[in-house]
């Protein structure tokens, strides 16, 4: 009888040990992104365990492969990477999204390159060029008017305008996911900030250089000099304007929870 009971105790154990395991949840989200904010102080994700990846795109295929219960992403790749048409056609979005924020452009502290983009970005919206762009992605409804900013006088000592026009070459830090840069089925680089780009350095008279970089050390490759900007999706928060020229705001986004379809 004894012996009957331990098995018993023992069988108990092993199912809960296993109810356990099946109950937890894991949740994805790109480290040190907008998205790995909300996935670690919005109420709504508590009761998950939260890994962070390299990339948005593993976010979403994390999720997809089954090896996380849900991803917190940029709404705007929501657009063009999950439902009918895309690779993730199993993926939706659940619920109305968190933490609505602003794109920017991102330069040297103090660059007076900010100043000449900004006049150009402002160009290419009254133009309407920048809507045309938009809509080629489906993203010209999130689309920013522009604001009036300070006028471009190009610095007198340290100027990253001077360093980019003897150069001839903006060099754009970039990361891979739709629809803002990624590779179509010809192996070429495309999205609305791929062409956004192209067309601000076409004004600016320099060629656009895309070079991938690490999201967790964009910063460090700004300040080195390793590129001119980060161009990439890149939300507006006081810490990065505070050790970073940020641009004027040109996009409207938020977070949004990507889960499996029922």
């Amino acid at each position: 009888m004894k012996k009957l009971l331990a098995l018993i105790l023992c069988l108990i154990m092993v199912f809960a040990v296993a109810g356990c395991g099946n109950s937890e949840k894991i949740l994805v989200a790109e480290k040190e992104s907008a998205g790995e904010a909300v996935a670690t102080t919005e109420d709504d994700f508590k009761d998950y365990t939260y890994t962070a990846v390299d990339t948005q795109a593993k976010a979403l295929m994390e999720v997809s492969a089954g090896t996380a219960d849900a991803a917190v992403v940029d709404y705007v790749m929501s657009i063009g990477s999950i439902g009918e048409g895309t690779d993730y056609t199993d993926l939706v979005v659940e619920g109305d999204g968190y933490s609505e924020e602003e794109y920017g452009i991102a330069f040297r502290k103090g660059s007076d390159l900010t100043a000449k983009i900004n006049e150009i970005i402002r160009e290419l919206k009254s133009e309407g060029k920048l809507t045309e762009i938009a809509k080629t992605y489906k993203l010209e409804n999130i689309l920013l008017g522009t604001e009036e900013t300070e006028a471009f006088v190009q610095a007198e000592t340290d100027s990253d305008y001077k360093y980019v026009m003897d150069k001839g070459e903006l060099v754009i830090g970039i990361t891979y996911f739709a629809p803002m840069n990624y590779e179509n089925e010809d192996g070429e680089l495309v999205g609305f900030e791929t062409e956004f780009a192209k067309a601000v350095c076409e004004k600016l008279g320099v060629t656009a250089k895309f070079q991938e970089i690490s999201w967790s050390a964009k910063e460090t490759e700004l300040a080195a000099k390793n590129i001119d900007c980060i161009w990439n999706g890149m939300t507006i928060t006081e810490e990065r304007e505070a050790n970073m020229s940020i641009s004027i705001p040109y996009m409207q986004n938020k977070q949004v929870k990507i889960v499996k379809a029922d």
